[in-house]
């Protein structure tokens, strides 16, 4: 198991045969972002970045490397954006009218 801790933002998962190779984008919230790769078979490799731009051509490269190993992308996961709370929206309040209020 993966010792990076943060948020999810992505997993691309590639597949030639019966092998698979999974990459894990993962915001480290404040410490930069990390890929994490598993696979093929038991291998797993951690890479830590401080910008999202190296952490985005290191991941194209690997990308590369898969699809001319002939790896296929499977799919291609993204954690849905939390949904906002719904909107309550309370009508001012209308002084009583007619012979009640008196």
């Amino acid at each position: 198991m993966s010792a990076v801790m943060g948020l999810v933002e992505s997993a691309w998962f590639f597949r030639r045969g019966r092998q698979y190779v999974r990459i894990v984008r993962v915001d480290r919230r404040g410490a930069g972002l990390s890929l994490v790769v598993d696979g093929p078979d038991s291998s797993h490799v951690e890479n830590h970045f401080d910008d999202s731009m190296a952490c985005a051509v290191h991941q194209c490269e690997l990308e590369r490397q898969l699809v001319t190993r002939e790896f296929h992308l499977e799919r291609v996961i993204a954690p849905k954006k939390p949904r906002t709370a719904p909107v309550l929206t309370i009508p001012a309040r209308v002084p009583p009218q007619g012979p009640a209020a008196a």
